[in-house]
């Protein structure tokens, strides 16, 4: 506007001084008219173009700041800090895992894109609590930001986290937690996997009748998910006092290893009537049970591929379960929280992420499914603030 001002101001000074000029003849005076005339429509003109052009710049303003809100409407998270990430995983052998690990770093990607994360150093420990100590050190030493850490162990790796908390490293447990650690900067993500197995043994027994032999499949010796899961058995039989476990088998969470393990059991019993798995070896019971050419039992599911498209497409009519699974979502659940943690957010020093259930009554929507795939529900980083910081 102080442009528009400046430029009519202007025009009117040179018509007010062409008019007080003399003129010594007619001819004269109608050329001094007619340059007064085309100098104030000049002057106009300019006036209407700078007008113009302050509405154009008013309106883009306009247009930017709507822009803005919207974004910070949809989740206006900062960018660009660059943080470094290490991932502590004290196994990937089996399937789970590996989906876990694919979507923490797919939601890697997603901020590395942005520059919020220059990356993610991924560390393995094959099962050894010593070994993942000696990686947790090690990122200390790199001086990583954060430590996203699948534990080994309940207790066992407390002091390097405690190392990492003194460091002003933050370390967020994921999936095989919880862990003892009471170090200032350990945030927890848990899955309540004690109710789960409780809810798998109860439905399992109830479609046993109440009474009969069970196998019970569990994971890995000495780990805290496979006590929590062991817990919530032993829970669930409370009720069911006429139902005997005949056989404990430890499998890893692996389907090869539940398999190699039951065909050496199974000839050892008369009759089983139900298994309760943790997870990456149901499918594994059905094909030992078939290999032996033995009725297949009730099976606890695990939402794995295989599971899920054996019961949807191959299962004998009627059959009726219960399927569940933590999620593997929970890796990129991990990346988020490291993030926000980083950024300054006030985040919970534990959370609790949903289990994933399947019923006959939507066992059809996974006839197709990938057979490695996980039959779990994936969320977006929006997720994470409504949801695990309540």
């Amino acid at each position: 506007m102080k442009k528009f001002k400046s430029v009519v101001a202007l025009g009117l000074a040179l018509i007010m001084a062409l008019s007080m000029t003399a003129c010594s003849s007619q001819e004269a005076a109608e050329t001094t008219a007619a340059e007064t005339t085309a100098a104030a429509e000049e002057t106009t003109a300019a006036a209407e173009e700078t007008t113009a052009a302050a509405e154009e710049t008013t309106a883009a303003e306009g247009e930017t700041e709507a822009e803005e809100g919207s974004e910070a409407a949809a989740g206006d998270w900062p960018t660009g800090q660059g943080y470094v990430i290490g991932f502590s995983n004290s196994f990937n052998g089996n399937s789970y895992r590996q989906s876990m690990e694919a979507y923490l770093q797919q939601a890697a990607d997603e901020l590395i894109e942005t520059g919020t994360i220059k990356e993610v150093i991924f560390a393995e420990s094959n099962q050894n609590n010593s070994t993942q100590v000696q990686q947790i050190e090690n990122f200390i030493i790199q001086g990583v930001d954060a430590i996203i850490i699948d534990p080994g162990s309940a207790s066992a790796l407390d002091g390097a986290i405690q190392e990492a908390s003194d460091a002003g490293i933050p370390c967020i447990i994921i999936n095989d937690g919880p862990v003892t650690s009471t170090a200032d900067l350990c945030y927890q993500i848990n899955f309540d996997l004690t109710d789960m197995t409780k809810t798998l043994t109860e439905y399992v027994c109830e479609q046993m009748g109440g009474s009969g032999n069970l196998i019970e499949l569990r994971g890995t010796a000495g780990t805290e998910s496979d006590r929590q899961m062991h817990e919530g058995v032993l829970q669930g039989l409370e009720s069911y006092p006429d139902v005997e476990v005949v056989a404990e088998i430890y499998t890893d969470w692996t389907g090869s290893k539940a398999q190699s393990e039951l065909a050496s059991v199974l000839p050892t019993l008369d009759e089983v009537d139900g298994i309760v798995t943790q997870g990456g070896d149901s499918y594994a019971a059905v094909q030992a049970f078939q290999t032996a050419g033995r009725e297949i039992p009730v099976i606890a599911g695990d939402n794995r591929g295989y599971f899920l498209k054996w019961w949807a497409n191959e299962a004998p009519e009627g059959y009726d379960t219960l399927s569940a699974s933590s999620n593997t979502w929970t890796g990129a659940a991990g990346i988020y929280v490291a993030v926000d943690i980083l950024d300054g957010v006030e985040v919970p020093k534990e959370m609790i992420h949903p289990i994933a259930y399947v019923t006959a009554d939507d066992v059809q929507n996974y006839a197709d499914m990938e057979d490695e795939g996980i039959g779990c529900p994936t969320y977006d980083r929006a997720w994470i603030a409504e949801n695990l910081y309540k």
